[in-house]
């Protein structure tokens, strides 16, 4: 007999693909549960509304990040390379993750339109920790002063683009630049490393 745990997670994966291909707005319940090979039935009883369910999806794509902020900032005292290994640890998440990138994509073109208060408190949970990570920087004259939601989007954009964007990049740049070698999550990685300790360092006195 299928247990609570596996028909919610059941669930949830094949929502997670649906909401990242046609959005909230743009979802089907009736393609969900088609998906999980469910009853329809099953989504309202287990998670009351397509609602309920989109925001239970976030909450469990987010909790990953959560996760890595918890342990980034138990191990690492250097704030640049706290900085450095939460967003590759966010990149690794991508990585696994693919629907991920996709769904705040689509989030950040809607304004947050499908935004829930709980969601909205882990990504609170996501700038302070840059935050307090520039705020150490700057004390320690390691880090330049700088607002934490532009380090924040300096960091993330790429990554978002860069997972986001991997099915177009397959199809598109054979044949549009064939001389050029398919970039690797690696490279990326590298580049956002120094994107960031370069960018941040602080400005020499004159």
């Amino acid at each position: 007999m299928v247990s609570q745990q596996e028909t919610d997670e059941s669930l949830l994966g094949a929502a997670t693909e649906v909401f990242a291909a046609h959005g909230f707005a743009g979802a089907r319940v009736d393609s969900i549960a088609r998906l999980a090979k469910v009853n329809k039935a099953m989504i309202y009883y287990h998670f009351g509304s397509k609602r309920g369910l989109y925001q239970a999806v976030l909450l469990r794509l987010f909790r990953g990040v959560l996760d890595e902020i918890q342990k980034v900032g138990r191990n690492e005292a250097d704030p640049r390379r706290r900085l450095i290994l939460f967003y590759a640890g966010v990149a690794r998440i991508f990585s696994e993750r693919p629907a991920l990138p996709r769904i705040m994509l689509r989030e950040v073109l809607s304004g947050g339109a499908s935004f829930d208060a709980e969601t909205a408190k882990t990504l609170s949970g996501i700038l302070a920790f840059v935050a307090r990570a520039v705020e150490d920087g700057v004390k320690q004259r390691l880090i330049r002063p700088a607002h934490p939601l532009i380090v924040h989007f300096s960091a993330l954009a790429p990554l978002l683009l860069f997972f986001a964007s991997q099915p177009f990049r397959a199809k598109v740049l054979p044949a549009a630049a064939p001389g050029v070698a398919m970039p690797t999550p690696e490279q990326m990685l590298e580049h956002l490393a120094l994107t960031i300790e370069r960018g941040l360092e602080p400005v020499p006195a004159s």
